[in-house]
C-alpha cells in the first residue's frame, strides 16, 4: 500500500573525516491533492573546518501532472554557485517498505546552467511490529550544459535498522567536485528520525 504523505526525514552521520546532515521533505499541501513541496538539504563539514563550505539546499513547489509524476520548480543553493532557479520533474512513490524518488532537473537558466539527476532508493523490510531493516542508495550527478563538464556528484550508502521512528547504522559518502572531480569521502555511523508523519 502506498503512503500518500511520507514523513520528513532528518539524518546525521558522524564519520572519519567529518559530520554530514540531510533533511528530506516530500509533502503534499494539506488541502490540495496536486500541490506540494519537495526539498533535500545537505550540509557537511570536515573536522578540520571552522565553517562548513559544503552545502546544497533545494526548495521546490511541486504540481502533480499524473499520478506520482510532478513538475517541480524552485530554488537551488550552494556556496559555490549561490542561489539559482531550478525546474524539472519528480517521480516519487512510497510504500511501507520501499521509497523511490527520481528527480531530473535544470539549475540556472543561463550559459552556466547545470543538468542534474537525483535518485534515492530506500528499502525497509519489516522484522516485527517495532523493528525494520534499513538500506539506502542515494545518487546525484550534475554537469554543465555548456561543455558537459562534471560539476558535482555523490554516492551515499546506508545500512542499518529502524526501531519505530528512529533509524541507525553505518554509512558512507563519496563526493566529487568540479571538472577535476576532487574527492571527499566520509565513513561512519548515522542516526535518522522520521518527523511529521
Amino acid at each position: 500500500m502506498a503512503i500518500d504523505n511520507p514523513p520528513v526525514i532528518f539524518e546525521a552521520l558522524t564519520g572519519n573525516r567529518g559530520f554530514a546532515s540531510q533533511m528530506t521533505v516530500n509533502k503534499r499541501f494539506q488541502d490540495s491533492k496536486r500541490l506540494g513541496f519537495f526539498s533535500v538539504a545537505n550540509i557537511s563539514s570536515k573536522w578540520s573546518e571552522d565553517q562548513s563550505k559544503d552545502a546544497m539546499i533545494q526548495a521546490n513547489l511541486t504540481f502533480e501532472l499524473i499520478k506520482n509524476i510532478r513538475f517541480v520548480g524552485g530554488t537551488h543553493y550552494t556556496p559555490t554557485t549561490g542561489l539559482r532557479p531550478t525546474a524539472g520533474f519528480l517521480y516519487s512513490i512510497s510504500y511501507k517498505d520501499l521509497l523511490l524518488t527520481v528527480n531530473p532537473r535544470f539549475i540556472g537558466f543561463s550559459k552556466n546552467s547545470i543538468a542534474e539527476g537525483f535518485i534515492l532508493l530506500e528499502y525497509k523490510p519489516r522484522i516485527n511490529a517495532n523493528w525494520q531493516g534499513y538500506s539506502r542508495v542515494q545518487i546525484l550527478y550534475s554537469e554543465t550544459i555548456k561543455d558537459g563538464g562534471h560539476a558535482r556528484s555523490y554516492l551515499m550508502l546506508r545500512v542499518g535498522a529502524s526501531y519505530k521512528l528512529v533509524t541507525f547504522g553505518i554509512g558512507a559518502n563519496w563526493d566529487r567536485y568540479g571538472p577535476l572531480k576532487e574527492s571527499k569521502e566520509n565513513f561512519g555511523v548515522f542516526v535518522a528520525c522520521r518527523l511529521f508523519r
